[in-house]
């Protein structure tokens, strides 16, 4: 079975990683099952609105480790945090079944 996690990311960040213009996220502490899904909690919405696929640690940095970002897709509506089994956002990631 794949890796999947929800992944809780800013507005801000969450559209650069969709538009392209963000390559990578950065973590403080990285996921250990990587690759993997990460469908992109907005912080405060309570919704997921795309989903890209996360690579393993490349490089810790001062901003945290750098995890690169592939195959990112907006969803045309956001979906609900509850789709996937999740009450809340999490703090930063959580995962879930794929």
């Amino acid at each position: 079975m794949a890796t999947a996690l929800v992944l809780a990311i800013s507005a801000e960040h969450a559209d650069a990683i969709l538009a392209g213009d963000r390559d990578t996220d950065h973590r403080r502490f990285p996921p250990k099952k990587l690759p993997a899904r990460a469908y992109l909690a907005v912080v405060g919405t309570g919704s997921v609105v795309g989903e890209c696929r996360l690579g393993e640690a490349e490089r810790n940095t001062a901003k945290g480790w750098a995890l690169p970002v592939t195959k990112a897709r907006r969803y045309r509506t956001p979906r609900p945090i509850a789709d996937y089994g999740l009450a809340k956002i999490p703090r930063s990631f959580r995962y879930v079944e794929a």
